[in-house]
């Protein structure tokens, strides 16, 4: 029967606040990019009038850069897991991996909508199992489907302690914002080194991929004369 303790909530948020604390300007600086760029383009979809005709355009690189923010998010937050140092080029340096998250992104807001459609619960419950594909697609070079399938299996019997990390995480950054805003700033890397954190510590305890051995037909030999 699986455990539901597998990894240690406060563990989690001490380990993304020292990361956050010892590359603070690092983070905001990320951070200060990211949410310009995307303010950048989400302008004219604001102003409306006349920019109509090009909102799917800006919509279109809006989910572009939604992408790539997130493969960033999680970039960074492995490298700094694995003891190394994250630099800016993390911003876009998972390139490779886009379509494969991109996909992964549509497949899971699918699952938690049809969850949530189901009377809200089983989208609370499949959105907490499923969170991790991201992880899977960067770290291990997975595909969506098979990273979301991974995500389920290194979930199972931890969701109960998810849920209440997630209202940890929401807790945090909601005294971040009323921090005058300015706390964001820590209390968001907090959250993301936190998670992959979570991530690494659940990933090491799934049990190894058991292959089947293969099937070893009868002896053609003949047996000596004799026996």
């Amino acid at each position: 029967m699986a455990k539901e303790e597998r990894f240690d909530r406060g563990e989690a948020i001490r380990f993304g606040w020292e990361i956050t604390k010892n590359n603070l300007l690092f983070f905001v600086l990320i951070l200060l990019i990211t949410w310009s760029v995307s303010a950048i383009f989400s302008v004219p979809n604001m102003l409306g009038g006349r920019y109509i005709v090009i909102f799917p355009f800006f919509g279109l690189i809006q989910l572009v850069i939604g992408v790539f923010v997130g493969m960033a998010y999680v970039r960074i937050s492995l490298r700094f897991l694995n003891g190394e140092t994250a630099e800016f080029s993390d911003l876009w340096a998972s390139y490779p991996f886009f379509f494969n998250y991109l996909v992964g992104n549509i497949l899971y807001a699918l699952i938690v909508l049809g969850g949530l459609i189901l009377l809200i619960v089983p989208g609370i419950i499949w959105g907490l199992k499923y969170q991790f594909y991201g992880f899977f697609i960067l770290d291990q070079g997975m595909g969506p489907v098979a990273a979301i399938k991974k995500s389920g299996e290194i979930t199972n019997g931890s969701k109960g302690n998810l849920f209440v990390l997630g209202l940890e995480f929401f807790g945090i950054i909601l005294l971040g914002a009323l921090a005058c805003v300015v706390g964001l700033f820590a209390a968001i890397p907090t959250v993301i080194i936190a998670r992959a954190f979570v991530y690494r510590k659940l990933a090491s305890q799934a049990p190894p991929q058991v292959l089947a051995a293969p099937s070893v037909p009868p002896s053609t030999t003949p047996m000596p004369p004799g026996t």
